[in-house]
């Protein structure tokens, strides 16, 4: 036996955690689930009827959480309008990155429609984003019509953008202005989406506009109609 000449050090144990188990990345799923109840919320009950109370007790959590995330209702709708623009841009990001840019009728013809097909399809998906985009935060204050307004923008932009590639390539008339067809082709689309929050869900209606939009590509733009799919 050997002989011990002083205390021997034990290595301590873990000691037993109490409570439930950390939840991974809970900070992140938490603001998505409070930004989530905000959009529901807001559009089902409009803003100003909707308390910060009301948003806490339908998210499941505290109110006094919701002000680790924001300082005011104002602030949250803020964070709400910015998810309801990720979503509809992303909803476009595979054509946004397309390989090539448009350089002959088709493509461009084409491009211009899965791009409102990708739109309509997360209208569809949430039809709530739509609702927030044209109704509620229009109507909140002049800074949020601004940014409703940045939005249609910067969607008049894209379009502009392919047909400037497509003019550079000689397939669209010279003397065709690329930003004024631009804004054109984006408020074509605003009565059917206001036509969409208004419960008038009409699909053939819906089908009418988008028409409308290809055509005014298809005969507005090419130098040469009959060519317009080659």
């Amino acid at each position: 036996m050997v002989p011990t000449t002083g205390p021997v050090d034990v290595p301590s144990l873990p000691g037993r955690r109490r409570g439930r188990p950390p939840v991974e990345n809970l900070e992140e799923r938490r603001r998505e689930q409070i930004i989530a109840s905000a959009l529901a919320l807001f559009c089902e009950q409009g803003y100003e009827a909707t308390t910060t109370s009301d948003i806490a007790r339908h998210a499941g959590v505290g109110q006094g959480t919701i002000y680790r995330y924001v300082s005011s209702k104002r602030d949250l709708l803020d964070l709400v309008f910015d998810y309801a623009v990720e979503e509809v841009l992303a909803a476009l990001q595979p054509v946004l990155l397309a390989d090539e840019p448009p350089t002959r009728p088709a493509e461009l013809i084409d491009r211009i429609d899965e791009a409102i097909a990708r739109i309509v399809e997360t209208f569809d998906r949430r039809p709530e984003l739509l609702a927030l985009v044209l109704v509620e935060a229009v109507a909140i204050d002049e800074e949020l019509r601004l940014r409703v307004l940045g939005l249609e923008a910067t969607l008049a932009r894209i379009v502009t953008r392919w047909c400037e590639d497509a003019k550079d390539a000689g397939c669209i008339r010279p003397a065709v202005d690329p930003d004024v067809f631009g804004m054109l082709a984006t408020k074509m689309l605003l009565p059917a989406a206001l036509r969409e929050v208004m419960g008038q869900r009409d699909p053939q209606m819906r089908n009418r506009h988008r028409s409308a939009v290809i055509d005014l590509v298809r005969y507005g733009l090419f130098a040469d109609v009959g060519d317009e799919r080659q």
